[in-house]
């Protein structure tokens, strides 16, 4: 696979087989429940779901059923891995151990200076309040920081980019970028 072949031996190969490996090792317990709610769907739409796809002969329900699952569960795991905070500050300063998928707010850009805007979390409320850090003048983008401490390969695993680095994650790995590969002498 091109993934493979492109992180193999960098810094990000072990993160990446990491998330590989939580992913497909959620899905069977997943599939377990959430395959119960597909499958009466696809049958019961199998005539219209065949000409969508493009099916000539008899659609094979369980192999698309599958490839449903398959595709909505990546899905999933793509916006919790790309879009959750954790370590949110709560009230009164403390970190918390959670992570939140939060709309809005996981459209702010990351910044690697100071953050302009900062969240709390509210436990019981059960709400997310979003505070300026300093002044803002009118048309100031919002930017905050994702996570304080983590490293760049898991980052760029997450997110699809490196804190800093103006290059795309896979340009770093194609050229074999010494940030990424640092072993490698090019």
């Amino acid at each position: 696979e091109e993934a493979d072949r492109l992180l193999e031996g960098s810094i990000m190969y072990e993160e990446a087989t990491l998330i590989r490996t939580q992913v497909l090792s959620a899905f069977p317990l997943l599939a377990s429940i959430i395959m119960p709610v597909i499958q009466p769907r696809v049958e019961a739409n199998a005539e219209g779901l065949k000409r969508r796809l493009g099916f000539e002969e008899e659609m094979d329900t369980d192999f698309v059923c599958n490839f449903l699952l398959s595709t909505y569960l990546r899905g999933a795991f793509v916006i919790l891995m790309t879009r959750s905070f954790d370590d949110s500050l709560g009230l009164g300063g403390e970190r918390e151990e959670e992570s939140r998928l939060v709309p809005v707010l996981d459209t702010l850009q990351h910044t690697t200076g100071d953050a302009n805007v900062y969240h709390v979390y509210d436990s019981d409320n059960d709400c997310l309040e979003v505070f300026a850090a300093r002044d803002l003048a009118e048309g100031d983008e919002l930017v905050l920081t994702y996570h304080d401490d983590m490293s760049k390969e898991v980052f760029g695993s997450r997110f699809g980019f490196v804190p800093g680095e103006a290059k795309s994650v896979r340009i770093l790995l194609e050229e074999k970028n010494a940030m990424l590969f640092p072993s490698v002498v090019v």
